[in-house]
């Protein structure tokens, strides 16, 4: 029986395809298991203790997206009252409420660094220049009497509001 040229091209083909189908899921499999190997490893080498072989600071102005670690937790609650006043922070960005906007807090990007021990993330210019300042220090807020591990400064604008910040994944010890 005589097939078509067309037909014995497909069928040709069709086999190739199989052979190279084949080869592509074996090249896979490698792929995924290196992969996997990769995955298993950091590839970093332990933090040495040493004073004399310290980590390399980053890079001034580094983002904590950018890989830069600091001391500070990564999200971290800022709160203050007289006015009431709320900051959720998330690396580098923040997200603003007031009692009247909390169903809609305005969100704010911008840089974080530590500076001289103090966590400090900002941004913006003028109206929407934004700086919040965090401090180490235990701190009450002055009306539950509740401890928090960090005093708190936040500027917006030409408007300037003090408090406490805290890890919100840490129970706040009471008094």
């Amino acid at each position: 029986m005589h097939h078509h040229p067309i037909v014995a091209h497909l069928s040709v083909a069709a086999a190739g395809n199989d052979a190279i189908k084949e080869n592509v899921m074996k090249q896979m499999l490698i792929a995924g298991a290196v992969l996997l190997a990769l995955a298993a490893c950091t590839g970093q080498k332990p933090a040495s203790t040493d004073a004399g072989t310290a980590a390399p600071a980053p890079a001034p102005g580094a983002s904590a997206e950018a890989g830069a670690k600091d001391a500070f937790p990564v999200i971290l609650q800022a709160a203050g009252n007289e006015p009431f006043w709320a900051v959720r922070v998330d690396g580098a960005k923040l997200d603003y409420s007031t009692p009247e906007t909390q169903a809609s807090p305005r969100h704010f990007e911008g840089a974080r660094a530590v500076q001289d021990g103090l966590l400090v993330v900002q941004g913006g210019e003028g109206a929407d220049g934004f700086r919040l300042t965090l401090q180490r220090a235990e701190c009450s807020d002055g009306m539950s009497d509740l401890k928090h591990p960090f005093t708190a400064e936040f500027v917006l604008g030409k408007d300037t509001f003090k408090g406490c910040a805290r890890d919100p994944s840490v129970p706040v010890e009471a008094p």
